[in-house]
């Protein structure tokens, strides 16, 4: 029964201990501290997990944008910050950051120019200032090296508006049927937004957030035309706002926009086809029409030079 009492004691004094330093300021100090330092690991592996470009690129664009930020046109930014509209990389990546990798990369290419001119050898190893040849090269560096990001993005803007245009027949199509079996337009779009894949979906999706968000439907669909700049979607937006706006037919509106989409994607196939022809002639002269000269003409040519001796 003592040592009973002894063991009940002991406890109740370890405990009290540990509640007295649980509330005590160090332990909330401690505590803190140690919550700071795994949310600081927990960052810094966000950190380390995102893209290259995002952890190093964008950061150095940002940088290099403030040095030349008077040598900038506002025109180029504005130009520049449709295009990554255009390609869905903003806000991700802003105009700024862009703009400053293309003085970057500018920049970086004049060096490499430079160097390949001291390699490929001035007399001496020295570089001739006032070669006219050697001014016309480090231009075409810098300016080959200012434009590779803008093609780039450019390249980016192109491939989008390609697999909007792959998709939009299909998504139109789609719309058209859920509206008729009763569905309204916004329903119908979310609807299509879910069974579709790829940037357009992403473009319905923004739109549906911006209406919940409170902006008028039109507005809002006009916005997705000229965010993506795609001529037929903007076409199609236009007739369905005129329809809202005159009160006319969604349905009747939506199943004309699908047949007329329809049927330009298929004049675009027929252009494309059409113009197969003609790039072929290229390579054709270029490399075919070579070697077939080489393998029917080269035995003749053999045995000539062989009688002739």
């Amino acid at each position: 029964m003592f040592i009973f009492t002894i063991i009940v004691a002991i406890l109740a004094i370890v405990l009290a201990a540990v509640g007295f330093y649980r509330t005590s300021d160090r332990f909330s100090v401690g505590k803190r501290i140690e919550q700071i330092m795994i949310a600081d690991a927990q960052t810094a592996e966000e950190e380390l997990a995102k893209p290259f470009v995002q952890r190093v690129l964008l950061p150095l664009g940002d940088s290099v944008a403030k040095l030349f930020r008077g040598y900038t046109p506002a025109e180029m930014s504005d130009r520049t910050h449709k295009k990554l509209v255009k390609a869905g990389l903003f806000p991700r990546v802003t105009a700024r950051q862009l703009i400053g990798l293309c003085w970057f990369s500018a920049s970086g290419c004049v060096v490499l120019v430079f160097l390949a001119i001291l390699a490929m050898g001035s007399p001496g190893g020295e570089f001739r200032y006032t070669d006219p040849i050697n001014i016309l090269l480090l231009l075409f560096g810098a300016t080959g090296g200012y434009e590779l990001p803008q093609f780039v993005l450019s390249r980016k803007v192109q491939t989008r508006q390609d697999l909007i245009l792959t998709n939009l027949p299909y998504s139109i199509d789609i719309l058209s049927i859920s509206v008729e079996a009763g569905m309204g337009f916004d329903a119908a779009v979310g609807y299509t937004m879910r069974k579709i894949k790829g940037p357009l979906a992403e473009e319905f999706s923004k739109t549906l957030n911006e209406i919940r968000l409170g902006k008028p439907r039109l507005e809002a669909l006009e916005d997705l035309g000229n965010r993506t700049g795609v001529d037929d979607l903007k076409t199609f937006i236009t007739a369905v706002v005129h329809a809202s706006r005159l009160g006319g037919s969604i349905t009747n509106t939506l199943r004309i926009q699908a047949d007329s989409i329809r049927t330009r994607r298929r004049q675009r196939a027929q252009e494309q086809a059409m113009k197969a022809p003609i790039k072929i002639v290229f390579p054709l002269v270029l490399f075919i029409f070579p070697a077939l000269f080489i393998v029917l003409l080269g035995p003749a040519f053999v045995s000539i030079w062989r009688q002739l001796q």
